[in-house]
């Protein structure tokens, strides 16, 4: 069984807002077309102020790109329209940044130049709206500005190509990756990847529109996911005057809390690798779970849950999770001999609840969530996180986990989330008792958990979330719980203002045994300029799925998608949100 893999951290996905919008979008209640004069040259020229320098400024005609893969750098999409392209920094100025021997690994602290840079795509028939086009991981990478917003990259209109105008950071400091780190020695660094450089990007990127188009944006747009999602819900609360529409995808709202979660994971799956089987670094967390455990546990999962509560079709899509009482104990083969992967070892059943359970202190309090037992759980998409990893820049051939830093290059614990940095941070030495504490006074300036939303409400915004219910970094429990104190803190309901999707099967904002091509754009606009709330939306399954083509409901939470009881269990027609 195939489950297409992607890395979620540089997707993109939508912004809402409200249709009576003279609040937070700035401009009249129906987007007018500009007075551009396609004249790229100028805006190099452009007095933006002494803190801003445009490093670039380029005419790029209709037809002649088309934008890129950000893992294969393979052309993807349609070709885009005439826009400018601006590229330029903010506050430019030297810090100090930490510098690793690559011999012996020790650690000291230099000089390094920073800078708050950004990409703005100007199209020339702009449609009068703002897209502000969230990063991810540790950013220090500047993603071209395209406006991609569909978790299967590519398969459908980005926001470019729809006109508007769409801008990305590098959230204040460059690297090798991003999953770098080494900002992290300098305070300023740190409060620009908090929330620093998309309050500064996104007032920039206003004033070039208006010396531009001769205007500001009729609506904005903030669209973001992984890190992207937490900078999305730290537009919603901490600037809720910028954007009138926000989408959260897989939001590290609870950042520091989930890291301290998958440090606890760490030493969970460290303790059942098999002896001998280690990196230079650690035990190889890999060598945890064969493939054929992790088919094992998905299809476990599914044959008990698929059909429990309110979903009533057994199509391999747990869509009522909260409904599922799966047992790893219980519900997976117990080994006897040899494990064949029809089995599973007693504590390999151990370790997968203690991880479902989430992590705790050595008194037993929780450290961040629980997740949901769901059909991604041991796919591709699942493990690439917990297990398997990918090639990265720091070590090419090591494990990949959230909080996992010198296996695979993200630096995080140590070097950028510990008060005070940590940088020689061993991840196999994670304390769950003294550790999180030092994360939280980071969280202090990155976590995005108020439920004090009460100025965007009143602005008029409105604020999507979703999140995939086998995201093994970000708890859909978490983020259904954040949701439901949203609408206590706000009279019972929410609904008027902020939407929760959960989607079942998809992991870290995407990928899984899922339907997880969506266009929340499309929905945000009519929420937005039409006042069309989203009651759900329609997703389809990608090609690497069991189910190419399948089309379901996405529902607006706490509903869920219900088989009507007759009819193509592939077809989204079928389903009726309940």
């Amino acid at each position: 069984m195939k489950h297409r893999i992607r890395l979620p951290a540089f997707v993109a996905c939508i912004g809402t807002a409200v249709a009576t919008l003279q609040a937070c979008g700035g401009g009249s209640d129906a987007p007018s077309a500009p007075s551009a004069t396609f004249d790229c040259a100028a805006l190099a020229s452009a007095a933006l102020g002494t803190h801003v320098k445009v490093t670039r400024s380029t005419r790029i005609e209709a037809d002649t790109t088309r934008p890129t893969d950000p893992f294969t750098g393979a052309p993807v999409g349609e070709f885009l329209p005439a826009h400018c392209v601006v590229q330029g920094q903010i506050n430019a100025r030297t810090g100090r940044a930490f510098s690793a021997d690559p011999v012996t690994r020790a650690v000291s602290v230099v000089d390094a130049p920073y800078a708050i840079g950004f990409e703005l795509r100007l199209p020339k028939d702009w449609n009068g709206r703002f897209f502000f086009q969230g990063g991810g991981g540790l950013d220090g990478v500047l993603t071209p500005a395209f406006g991609i917003f569909d978790p299967q990259q590519g398969a459908a209109t980005n926001a470019l190509s729809r006109g508007f105008a769409v801008v990305s950071t590098d959230g204040g400091h460059r690297g090798t990756s991003a999953f770098d780190g080494n900002f992290g020695a300098d305070q300023q660094a740190r409060l620009d990847y908090a929330y620093n450089a998309i309050d500064q990007v996104t007032l920039t990127a206003k004033d070039v529109l208006q010396r531009y188009y001769g205007k500001s944006p009729d609506r904005s747009y903030f669209v973001g996911c992984s890190n992207g999602g937490r900078q999305a819900m730290i537009m919603s609360q901490r600037f809720p005057s910028y954007f009138d529409g926000i989408v959260a995808g897989d939001p590290g709202f609870d950042f520091m809390n989930a890291v301290s979660n998958t440090l606890a994971d760490v030493k969970t799956l460290a303790a059942i690798v098999p002896a001998g089987q280690a990196t230079p670094l650690g035990p190889d967390l890999g060598k945890a779970y064969s493939p054929a455990d992790r088919a094992l546990i998905g299809s476990a999962i599914v044959a008990k849950c698929d059909v429990k509560g309110r979903d009533n079709a057994r199509d391999g899509i747990v869509s009522d999770p909260q409904a599922c009482d799966f047992d790893p104990q219980a519900d997976i083969p117990p080994c006897t001999g040899a494990n064949d992967g029809s089995c599973l070892s007693v504590a390999q059943k151990t370790a997968l609840a203690a991880m479902t359970a989430g992590g705790k202190t050595s008194s037993g309090a929780a450290l961040y969530s629980d997740y949901f037992y769901d059909a991604g759980v041991g796919s591709p998409a699942w493990s690439v996180w917990k297990l398997d990893g990918i090639p990265v820049p720091l070590s090419p051939t090591l494990t990949l986990s959230l909080g996992l830093n010198q296996l695979a290059g993200l630096d995080g614990p140590g070097k950028v989330f510990s008060t005070p940095a940590n940088p020689v941070f061993d991840p196999f030495g994670f304390d769950p008792d003294a550790d999180p504490a030092r994360f939280r006074e980071f969280g202090r300036l990155a976590d995005a958990s108020s439920i004090d939303l009460s100025s965007f409400k009143a602005r008029g915004g409105k604020l999507m979330i979703y999140n995939g219910n086998s995201d093994p970094l970000f708890s859909s429990k978490s983020i259904a719980r954040y949701y439901q104190s949203l609408a206590a803190a706000h009279g019972g309901s929410a609904a008027d203002f902020a939407r929760l999707f959960l989607v079942p099967g998809m992991g870290h904002c995407s990928g899984g045994p899922a339907t997880d091509g969506f266009d929340p754009l499309t929905a945000v606009q009519a929420w937005v300029e039409q006042g069309v709330a989203p009651d759900s939306l329609l997703a389809k399954a990608g090609p690497l799925t069991p189910w190419p083509g399948r089309t379901r409901p996405l529902c607006a939470f706490p509903k869920v998608a219900v088989y009507k009881g007759s009819g193509n269990l592939e077809d989204a027609a079928n389903f009726t949100c309940q």
